[in-house]
């Protein structure tokens, strides 16, 4: 056998010998994926308004930053993540519309609140944009779940409409640092936008 024979298969062997230990990581079983939902529940449902006033919520916009099911952390100035294994179970500007419709039609200060696929007439009508939403991370040691959004209540005057009302919120919620556990930054998120709705009613 010469030489080169001889290496040949002193190398396949060692090949063979490796597999089992490369390919171990590939028998281990992928992380399970967790949903989480925003929820916001008012504490108690005020008397509707004496008026025939109809709110009409429309689907509320989202920065493409954040539009995703995946949560979102921010690392540094201009450094993000997001993460595959821990998502939202709705689409996060879905969510945040429901929630907010909800919310108001809890609230009473208007005797009906519906969504965009009513067909009532409404006197008002509500828009929204959410400006950010993540976890901040920038300082492992205080995390805090950021959450923005500028509402837009418009007034309807005979099918021509006027702003009677916007204004822009920022709530950052701290939560208790540690391991990057998406758990205490959900529960933050639904104390951020329990915040944000009592303000905006």
């Amino acid at each position: 056998m010469s030489r080169h024979l001889c290496a040949a298969l002193a190398l396949l062997t060692l090949a063979v010998s490796m597999l089992p230990g490369c390919a171990a990581p590939l028998n281990r079983p992928a992380p399970d994926r967790r949903l989480y939902n925003i929820t916001a529940q008012r504490p108690d449902t005020a008397a509707p308004a004496g008026d025939k006033s109809v709110l009409k919520v429309r689907p509320l916009q989202i920065s493409p930053a954040y539009q995703g099911k995946e949560m979102v952390y921010r690392l540094g100035d201009v450094e993000y993540e997001t993460d595959y294994y821990n998502t939202f179970f709705v689409q996060p500007a879905l969510n945040l519309t429901s929630q907010c419709a909800a919310w108001l039609g809890r609230a009473g200060v208007f005797a009906t609140v519906v969504d965009s696929s009513s067909q009532l007439q409404e006197n008002y009508l509500l828009e929204g944009m959410v400006n950010a939403l993540y976890g901040d991370y920038r300082d492992r040691n205080a995390p805090k779940a950021v959450l923005e959004a500028q509402f837009f209540l418009l007034r309807n005057k005979g099918g021509d409409y006027a702003v009677a009302f916007t204004r822009t919120y920022r709530k950052e919620v701290p939560f208790a640092a540690g391991a990057k556990d998406p758990a205490p930054l959900a529960e933050a998120y639904n104390q951020a936008l329990a915040q944000m709705l009592t303000e905006l009613e």
